[in-house]
């Protein structure tokens, strides 16, 4: 009897700890500016974490007493017990290193080879390692809000992420808009994850000229990139090398006039430009963000069979993680804008991807497919899935999304 009643009190016990949870919500942002900061991780263990939404803001199931950690690449981070959580957290920058401070030069270069043969070597030790990731994408197309999509996949998940297998997900589309004007159908936009400063699997993105090559090449930057540095600091002293890869400046147009980075994309193969930073110390990737400039993009009209292709610049931002002894994708966000003015049609598409570690997504079926539309019309709408999706905080656009898509019934519906 005795022992009867001790497991009903550490049952209550269990349950009373269960019960207490709550939700907390704040906005991280720059200290300085007071800017948002997306993509800010916020964590408490390896199965429980999540990053800021687009906005900058986050919302955590936690235990008052939990510690949340909170950081952001080149920015201080903060411990905040879950109680003491405000609305919002201001993470303050790194210092930048002014260069006269610099007493030993820096070979850039020399580098990035060493940087380079550390991700080959990484690569070819942790390639068959996978992860899970949640991903969410949402399309406009004119004026309406037409397409979203949010999965769980497993995938490869080192320098950069392939093979992607479904597990679960739920997809929902309207169509709206004038069916002459082009209609860009992203069902297969999760591809855009796959893009990283290096790429030992290229896939459909072997045309791309990345900051880092896969295997070292003599002189590889001297035509492709400009290439600058600084050096930030952090309160513990951390360095972080700030590199930036820009178009070449020094080409010029046949009247001398040097030209814009708008028009030397324009005559360059699709080329990734950003800023790259690295843990000088550890030598480790920790962000990337960018810009696909002159990616070809399939479209088509609606309604017809009409496709055409046309070059579009795709927004990237992506951190990383080392939990696991190498650099594996933490994060990648993506966004492509279409703006032909008020006489034609306009787009936005953005996706995010988050790798959630240890989280439980509870049982699923792999799909395996390369059409992310497909693979969700073979596993189907998987109702469970609604209590997991808000693992990153949606933005109070996707959460209107959300709400009319369920309103209308629109989720399942596949339209072609």
């Amino acid at each position: 009897m005795k022992k009867v009643i001790i497991l009903i009190m550490t049952l209550l016990c269990a349950l009373a700890h269960i019960s207490a949870q709550n939700t907390y919500t704040a906005r991280v942002v720059d200290a300085t500016t007071g800017d948002a900061l997306p993509m800010a991780s916020v964590y408490i263990s390896s199965s429980h974490s999540t990053i800021t939404n687009q906005e900058g803001d986050f919302s955590i199931k936690a235990h008052p007493e939990d510690m949340l950690h909170i950081t952001y690449v080149g920015y201080n981070g903060k411990n905040i017990k879950a109680s003491d959580l405000g609305r919002k957290v201001a993470l303050k920058p790194y210092t930048r290193l002014l260069k006269e401070v610099i007493v030993t030069p820096i070979d850039i270069e020399g580098l990035l080879k060493k940087l380079t043969k550390k991700l080959n070597d990484e690569y070819n030790k942790f390639r068959g390692i996978q992860s899970n990731y949640f991903f969410r994408q949402v399309t406009q197309n004119d004026t309406t809000y037409n397409e979203l999509i949010e999965a769980f996949f497993r995938t490869r998940s080192d320098i950069a992420l392939r093979e992607f297998m479904l597990t679960t997900g739920r997809y929902g589309n309207i169509e709206s808009g004038d069916t002459l004007k082009p209609f860009y159908k992203f069902r297969d936009y999760y591809k855009t994850s796959c893009i990283a400063p290096m790429l030992p699997e290229s896939g459909i993105w072997r045309q791309l000229y990345t900051p880092l090559p896969y295997e070292w090449i003599k002189h590889y930057y001297d035509k492709l990139y400009d290439l600058s540095y600084a050096i930030l600091q952090g309160e513990d002293s951390t360095r972080i090398l700030l590199l930036q890869f820009d178009l070449p400046s020094d080409r010029v147009k046949a009247n001398g006039e040097r030209m814009t980075q708008d028009e030397m994309a324009s005559l360059l193969p699709p080329t990734l430009t950003g800023r790259l930073m690295i843990d000088m110390d550890k030598l480790r990737l920790l962000s990337f963000r960018g810009m696909v400039r002159n990616q070809l993009v399939k479209t088509r009209f609606r309604n017809t069979k009409r496709i055409a292709y046309s070059k579009r610049n795709i927004e990237i931002q992506m951190t990383y993680t080392h939990n696991r002894g190498f650099d594996e994708v933490a994060s990648i966000g993506t966004r492509m804008l279409v703006d032909r003015g008020k006489d034609d049609y306009r787009g936005v598409y953005w996706s995010t991807m988050f790798n959630i570690g240890d989280y439980d997504i509870g049982e699923g079926v792999s799909t395996r497919w390369e059409d992310i539309y497909y693979a969700l019309r073979e596993r189907g709408n998987d109702e469970t899935f609604r209590k997991h999706y808000k693992i990153v905080k949606t933005t109070s656009t996707e959460e209107a999304i959300i709400k009319e898509f369920e309103r209308n019934n629109c989720f399942g519906s596949f339209i072609r």
